[in-house]
């Protein structure tokens, strides 16, 4: 039998109140056994105990004055015990299982406390102990009764326990399913709207960068970079370390220089090439290595023969000959041109417009980024729900196959997105 899912809790619910019903009806002389008990029980105890302190005003002699003590304070704690047990309201494996428990542990608790109480009452109370064996051994047997019942057909209580709690599982799957499709569907539409947004910039980037003068900045600012990296990694190749160690030294004061050399030595460290070519401290850079050269023949750097003969060599390249000053005169002349070049106002304008379009590109790609991760993320779980929604379905069907005897098909919702 093929069945639409959202009828399928309906049809169930229908079908368990049938198969259940024979169940609930034996579930239901169990309880009226059960109360009957408790009630007979709760008369005897009262009555019982109203005994007791009625003898307590009569009694002159120590030993039947004891008993009845004793006896009127088990009646009361065995009436309090028997008041604490509840008649189940509703037929479910659960609220039957607490009520054989609690039978059972009355009837035990009662037992023992009967056997206490007529070893400390003499013999006294003899009818009375008789008919509190009777009423103990009726909770017990009831309490038996109840056991077998969940043993057995209480077993249906179970099944259907199972069975209701899959398709609870279910609903909620569902709903889970549909909101994480829910948010997928956002996330695709953001991570869209994202990319549009990236291309649109991208096209006004490359707009912008059409203009011929702005063209020129960017070359020449390449450049710039190119020439920088040769200063860093060629020119001052070996001479990081001992431009540092020279710059400790002076600051010591174990090799002296001029405030001016040291500062602009600091500038060298930190920034190698800009301090090159600034106007400020570009024309100290031959006197401290010329410093440098010095400090090294005095033995003071403490570097080992080899480093110091490798530094040497490269100290002689760079001050006996043109290279460091063609070097510079090219980059202030790279300098020189760009800022010719910017101080055109559109020019100026078209280069500071790019530089914001390029970090809205930047941080347009990277929430795109994250949109697709959490996209991705969100499809993983659609994945695995749907994964887990069709396992609970076919679980479903085998109970329902297995307790029921009923072979039905639950029909699948449509996919979507």
């Amino acid at each position: 039998m093929k069945i639409r899912i959202e009828e399928y809790d309906n049809w169930l619910g229908h079908e368990l109140e049938k198969a259940l019903r024979p169940t609930k009806n034996k579930a239901g002389k169990l309880s009226d056994d059960a109360r009957r008990a408790l009630d007979e029980a709760r008369s005897f105890f009262e009555e019982l105990s109203r005994k007791a302190d009625g003898n307590l005003s009569t009694k002159k002699d120590p030993i039947s004055y004891r008993a009845a003590r004793v006896v009127g304070r088990v009646a009361r704690d065995a009436n309090s015990s028997i008041e604490k047990i509840q008649i189940p309201q509703e037929v479910s494996w659960d609220s039957y299982k607490v009520l054989r428990d609690n039978l059972s542990n009355t009837a035990r608790s009662l037992r023992e406390s009967k056997n206490i109480t007529q070893r400390e009452i003499h013999g006294l109370y003899l009818l009375d102990m008789l008919s509190f064996s009777g009423i103990v051994e009726r909770i017990a047997k009831v309490g038996e009764k109840v056991s077998q019942f969940l043993e057995g057909d209480g077993e249906n209580l179970q099944r259907a326990k199972t069975l209701t709690g899959v398709v609870e599982t279910i609903h909620q799957t569902r709903l889970e399913l549909d909101e994480k499709k829910k948010e997928s569907i956002e996330l695709e539409r953001t991570r869209e709207a994202l990319s549009s947004a990236v291309k649109d910039l991208t096209s006004k980037m490359e707009k912008i960068t059409s203009n011929e003068s702005l063209k020129q900045v960017l070359e020449i600012e390449k450049e710039l970079r190119k020439e920088s990296r040769e200063f860093r990694t060629d020119t001052l190749t070996h001479l990081r370390r001992p431009l540092r160690k020279l710059r400790d030294l002076s600051q010591r004061g174990e090799f002296a220089l001029r405030s001016e050399e040291r500062e602009a030595l600091g500038e060298y460290i930190q920034s190698p090439y800009r301090s090159f070519l600034s106007r400020s401290s570009g024309p100290y850079l031959t006197p401290i290595l010329t410093n440098l050269k010095s400090a090294l023949d005095s033995g003071k750097m403490g570097f080992s023969h080899r480093k110091t003969t490798r530094v040497v060599v490269q100290l002689d390249q760079l001050t006996m000959t043109e290279h460091l000053a063609e070097k510079q005169s090219k980059g202030r002349n790279l300098l020189g041109q760009r800022q010719r070049l910017l101080h055109d106002p559109a020019c100026k304008n078209l280069y500071l417009d790019r530089k914001t379009t390029l970090k809205k590109i930047e941080e347009g790609k990277k929430d795109e980024i994250q949109a697709a991760e959490r996209l991705h993320l969100a499809e993983e779980k659609i994945k695995a729900l749907n994964k887990h929604f069709e396992e609970l379905l076919v679980l479903a069907e085998s109970k329902t196959k297995e307790y029921l005897s009923r072979d039905v098909q639950i029909e699948r919702p449509r996919p979507s997105r």
